[in-house]
């Protein structure tokens, strides 16, 4: 089967969020990211290992989506108590292999331009970055830094450092974090170091207050824009997408956060996931002109 060589390749897991009432809304981080991609211009594609009715949902009918066809896929289930919210994974699909990516998309100048490695649980080997040798590699480590009891599923937060992080980070031309990916205090402030040391750029979201974006020695500050909040939900996959993508076109890290807080700005102040904005959106809250 030929497979139409995409810019832009989001790998990891579709996933399948258990609500309240019993039923499931489609999510995890490549769904956010390759829609955000394809709103701002780029054809995309998503590798992943996934059953055939959550592919063939109308919300990815943009998206190519390889990668082996399985019964099951990734289940979260949130609970909120009186004591906050308790996290669940009720099932998960098997690692991402370097046989589900087309043959047609590996190697030197094929046009692959950008690959976000975006994993929900631990899915992604670092391996798969040894497919794209010219893209732009980005990664947002948050399945990383999660693990979960095997008999009740219950997750909780991994520290992702040592041997496991610089396997990924020593083939990583970006990496983009939240301030809630981390634990609070000095621990935190540890690991975003090694980050910092092992990957060439670093970006370190803050929410309202914008982003620290961490490269050649500097730390620069580049403020959100201002927006009325609705749905915050992706917007931080958008930004990391939006991130790589415009670092991948300026070579310019200061340059491609301030177009990625453009880009969640506009997200934040929409419903859904199908609704991201467009290239020409960006631009307009950028004050440029198209």
């Amino acid at each position: 089967m030929s497979h139409v060589i995409p810019k832009f390749i989001a790998i990891g897991h579709l996933t399948q969020d258990l609500l309240p009432g019993g039923t499931y809304a489609p999510g995890g981080t490549v769904s956010f990211a390759s829609i955000a991609a394809h709103h701002l211009g780029q054809s995309a594609a998503i590798v992943t290992v996934a059953p055939s009715f959550l592919r063939n949902l109308p919300i990815y009918k943009e998206i190519q989506i390889v990668g082996r066809i399985i019964e099951e896929t990734t289940i979260f289930e949130n609970i909120y108590t009186a004591q906050g919210r308790e996290q669940f994974i009720r099932s998960v699909a098997p690692l991402i292999q370097p046989e589900d990516v087309p043959l047609e998309w590996v190697g030197y100048r094929k046009g692959v331009e950008v690959v976000h490695l975006g994993p929900v649980a631990q899915e992604c080997p670092p391996n798969l970055l040894d497919l794209f040798p010219d893209a732009l590699i980005g990664i947002t480590p948050q399945g990383f830094m999660r693990t979960w009891d095997m008999t009740t599923g219950r997750v909780s937060p991994l520290r992702w450092e040592g041997t496991q992080a610089h396997a990924l980070l020593s083939k990583a031309h970006a990496l983009v974090l939240s301030e809630e990916d981390l634990p609070p205090g000095a621990e935190g402030n540890r690991l975003l170091q090694e980050y910092i040391e092992g990957c060439p750029v670093v970006v370190y979201t803050q929410g309202h207050k914008g982003c620290i974006v961490y490269y050649e020695g500097k730390a620069e500050t580049v403020p959100a824009f201002p927006a009325q909040e609705r749905d915050p939900t992706g917007a931080g996959d958008l930004f990391a997408a939006a991130f790589f993508i415009r670092l991948r076109a300026t070579h310019n890290p200061i340059e491609a956060a301030r177009f990625a807080n453009a880009a969640a700005s506009c997200k934040i102040e929409k419903l859904g996931l199908t609704e991201v904005p467009t290239l020409e959106q960006v631009y307009q809250r950028m004050n440029y002109k198209n």
